[in-house]
């Protein structure tokens, strides 16, 4: 009969899903004992994951997103709409390349302004000379 073997998974500093289970016998890496060791045996092996980009998340009282600014929040409707008039139900292709286009001209606008690394510097005080 099969023992059942107790699997963890854990995410390190960059990034990357590491796989572990319970050993029988503690280990010592580094000064840290720890029971848990690599994998041993795999046969098949399936990750499943819902995740969320941490760049998008956003903020619960205004359920806006922080870190677009706000006048490309717009052009991301635009790609919306163009998707709901390309589904089967909806088919207005005509439409669709409208809000495709009015999209990029968004996108176009948003990678300029982020090249200018703009910085908001107040407001302009008028000078008698």
């Amino acid at each position: 009969m099969a023992t059942k073997v107790e699997r963890a998974w854990f995410v390190d500093k960059l990034g990357k899903i590491g796989i572990v289970e319970k050993g029988t016998n503690a280990t010592t890496r580094d000064g840290y004992i720890s029971d848990w060791k690599s994998i041993t045996v795999v046969k098949n092996f399936r990750i499943y994951a819902v995740s969320r980009d941490d760049d998008l998340s956003s903020n619960d009282l205004t359920n806006t997103f922080n870190q677009i600014p706000t006048q490309f929040h717009e052009s991301i409707v635009y790609k919306v709409i163009a998707n709901g008039y390309k589904d089967p139900r909806n088919m207005d292709i005509k439409n669709a390349q409208y809000f495709d286009n009015e999209y990029a001209l968004g996108v176009k606008e948003g990678k300029k302004f982020a090249k200018a690394d703009y910085t908001d510097v107040g407001f302009t005080k008028p000078q008698d000379f």
